[in-house]
């Protein structure tokens, strides 16, 4: 209850007219929820009730076991214990062996790959599940390339980058010093340290999560001097201003940090116990996630020379590790992750840098804290352990940062039942709950969060931060599983969800990410998670576009660009992409290492539909051609990536063509809110069209001419779609990213933009 009062708390922040309208979209769809939850039992006319559930479909590693936790609705408790239950195969390729074939609870294991049925008998009636039985992953991880210094020349991201920079950073910034912001700000780091200091303190925002706005706007100004901004004199002078807010803010934040390593100033001006089971809720976690990872863009950005936020961040953790832990420590979970993440992130840069094992203990928690998700609620996955979590429930940003810790936790430590849980959740996720644009979470069922499979509302939540936690955790998967799909994804939610939150002139955000999208931008919200998340995610793109492996490097995403990636088999490598992409398909990769070194470049081919929900016309994946310094090559093909292995000297070159065209999309019938409509696409961008070019109920028929024609005037230069509606007027359609930027005049509450049309 307690938490549930404080998020009516929250709510009373936010713009009433947005709330309304969430509430209205959730009361339209609660017939589909009660019908569709996989926890609602509902009996059709002339039907037997149901009374078994053996669960939700997943998947395992093979040498791994699956947790089965069937369900019974009897009359009465008493009924339910004296009904005889039995687990056995119903179909499979191997042999199945269950602990206990007569209890309700219990676990299986599996003999050879394959597909698997397994069905719970009771009272009469019968009920299955499938189990996908995997192969493991490659031991060895693939390394994440942290932020590094980079240029971009890109037609896309150079604007792109430079609004995040020059516009959205700095007005972020210029919020939170706010001297009496109520969402929280430099603040209330001043009011702690004077409270710290026996000074006169004030009183706090009301944001329990307040702290965490300006740790994401520190690691953003951070990731944003790691620009060149080669001659720009708008961004050289917004750098300037950036570095000296964050030289203000530094020692602010510091002297709020408590004697023991505690950081959180509501916790500090409240006089608030650390690590209550009263305050699962109170984002203790989340917030401490968020200074370290401020802090390690800020110690990544100095190169190390600065450690003044990287020794508050190990103060920060070690005060963590040294309370939290296996008996005789304490057990304990937050109710918003963010912290799992950050250690394990800090952990691995804490062995970078210090060797010997010293970030271990860092990980350790990470995986203790994700543990101890027992006994609570669905909302924030702590209703059974998560090694038993099979699906994407609950919170949409609680999850996927939940999930992404857990692919990090997996990754670092081997544990076979995480990497069984990660890879039944993604996909639960990819192939029943993921929108078209790479949104995450329709809100029907939970707030904020994942409705029941295949019910994707085009009101659509889709947070802003839950596109950035799909990020996270798609980036994790495929260093986990190195395989192309994951970054074909992560791809698809940066171009879509992610990059339209800002708009051009960097002035107005998105929380939610609607494929009806009925309202504009605004500057700032009641609960501004998502002000700084999102321009920290976009300033990453180094990390987004590589990876590396022992013996090379992985080519993730096609920008413009120029940076250094170190240690690439024993050598720093610099990588020069030449490209317009995603406007065409051709794109240059040169390879300068600094030594010659024989290793491997792995360049993605994409993949346009990875999610079983969405097929599209005509077929485009691939890659069109391939040449190594002007030769076509025919390179080998592992998990998607096309590998070329040579001895790498400066200046060897890949061209490249990938190819571009207009697409139709359309959904499998399940998905009930787009039968009888068809989305656009072109490579990676999914279209919207806008009431300012048309109204919003036209017919597009099947056999429509679409062409795809490049528009300089238009949206900071744009490829727009072009055609003919059924009724013979013309169809203007733009990239989903530069939706509502033209018409700020248009009535509220209407459908302004949408992804799916109408089809004949």
């Amino acid at each position: 209850m307690r938490h549930a009062i404080k998020n009516c708390a929250w709510l009373k922040t936010r713009n009433l007219t947005r709330t309304m309208q969430g509430l209205a979209t959730t009361v339209a769809v609660l017939a589909l929820f009660v019908a569709g939850s996989s926890a609602a039992w509902a009996v059709e006319p002339g039907q037997t009730a149901e009374k078994v559930k053996a669960g939700v479909d997943r998947s395992v590693l093979l040498g791994g076991k699956t947790y089965l936790a069937g369900q019974l609705t009897a009359s009465s408790e008493e009924e339910n214990v004296s009904t005889k239950v039995t687990w056995s195969k119903a179909s499979g390729p191997g042999e199945v062996e269950f602990a206990d074939a007569n209890a309700l609870v219990t676990t299986a294991k599996f003999s050879e790959l394959g597909e698997y049925v397994l069905k719970l008998t009771a009272a009469g009636q019968s009920s299955t599940l499938t189990v996908e039985v995997i192969a493991p992953p490659p031991e060895k991880r693939l390394q994440r390339v942290e932020n590094i210094r980079y240029k971009v020349n890109s037609p896309l991201w150079t604007k792109r980058i430079k609004a995040q920079i020059v516009g959205w950073v700095p007005h972020c910034a210029a919020k939170l010093n706010e001297p009496e912001l109520r969402e929280g700000g430099i603040h209330c780091f001043v009011a702690a340290a004077n409270k710290l200091a026996g000074k006169p303190a004030g009183k706090h925002a009301d944001h329990v999560a307040g702290d965490a706005w300006t740790h994401n706007i520190v690691e953003s100004i951070c990731l944003a001097l790691m620009v060149d901004p080669q001659g720009d004199q708008e961004i050289i002078e917004a750098q300037k201003g950036l570095k000296a807010t964050l030289e203000d803010w530094i020692p602010k934040i510091l002297a709020a940090q408590e004697p023991d390593g505690h950081l959180q100033t509501y916790f500090t001006l409240k006089g608030f116990k650390h690590w209550e089971e009263e305050h699962h809720s109170d984002h203790e976690g989340y917030v401490a996630g968020y200074f370290i990872d401020a802090a390690v863009a800020h110690y990544l950005m100095t190169d190390g020379k600065d450690t003044r936020l990287y020794d508050g961040a190990k103060k920060l953790a070690d005060c963590w590790c040294n309370n939290l832990g296996p008996a005789p420590k304490k057990s304990w979970y937050n109710g918003h992750q963010g912290m799992e993440m950050a250690l394990v992130r800090f952990g691995r840069l804490v062995n970078h840098e210090e060797g010997d094992g010293k970030g271990d203990k860092y990980i350790e928690l990470a995986k203790f804290l994700l543990d101890c998700r027992k006994g609570g609620s669905k909302h924030v996955q702590a209703h059974v352990p998560v090694i038993e979590q099979y699906e994407a429930a609950g919170h949409a940003v609680r999850a996927t940062y939940n999930y992404a810790a857990m692919a990090g936790v997996a990754m670092e430590t081997g544990n076979v039942d995480y990497k069984s849980a990660v890879a039944s959740i993604w996909d639960n996720l990819v192939h029943r709950k993921y929108y078209i644009t790479g949104g995450v979470g329709s809100a029907i069922g939970s707030a904020e969060g994942f409705g029941p499979d295949y019910v994707l509302p085009n009101g659509a939540y889709c947070e802003a931060c839950s596109s950035c936690g799909e990020i996270f955790f798609q980036h994790q998967m495929s260093m986990l599983q190195q395989d192309s799909k994951y970054a074909d994804l992560f791809e698809e939610t940066l171009y879509n969800a992610m990059l339209g939150s800002v708009d051009l002139k960097g002035t107005g955000f998105y929380y939610r990410n609607q494929l009806e999208s009925p309202y504009q931008r605004y500057p700032w919200h009641g609960c501004p998670c998502c002000v700084g998340n999102i321009p920290r995610t976009l300033l990453m793109l180094p990390t987004w576009m590589y990876s590396t492996s022992d013996d090379g490097i992985y080519v993730n995403l096609f920008i413009g660009s120029s940076m250094t990636v170190e240690d690439v088999a024993g050598t720093d490598v610099e990588v020069v992409q030449a490209t317009d992409y995603p406007w065409s398909g051709k794109a240059s990769i040169t390879v300068n290492p600094a030594a010659e070194k024989e290793f491997s470049v792995r360049v993605r081919i994409p993949t346009r539909s990875v999610s079983d929900l969405y097929a599209q016309t005509p077929q485009a994946d691939g890659i069109t051609s391939i040449a190594l310094n002007g030769a076509k090559i025919t390179p080998p093909v592992e998990k998607g990536y096309a590998v070329i292995t040579r001895t790498w000297k400066a200046g060897d070159k890949i061209e490249l063509e990938l190819p571009l065209k207009v697409h139709r999309v359309k959904s499998i019938d399940k998905v009930e809110a787009n039968r009888g409509r068809v989305a656009l696409r072109y490579g990676p961008l999914v279209y919207s069209v806008e009431l300012i070019d048309q109204p919003m109920d036209k017919v597009l028929k099947p056999d429509s001419a679409l062409k795809a024609e490049w528009r300089d005037d238009m949206l900071d230069g744009v490829m727009v779609i072009k055609g003919t509606w059924a009724d013979g007027t013309p169809l203007l359609a733009v990239p989903n990213y530069a939706r509502e930027n033209r018409a700020p005049h248009l009535k509220k509450h209407i459908v302004r933009s949408m992804v799916w049309m109408k089809d004949e």
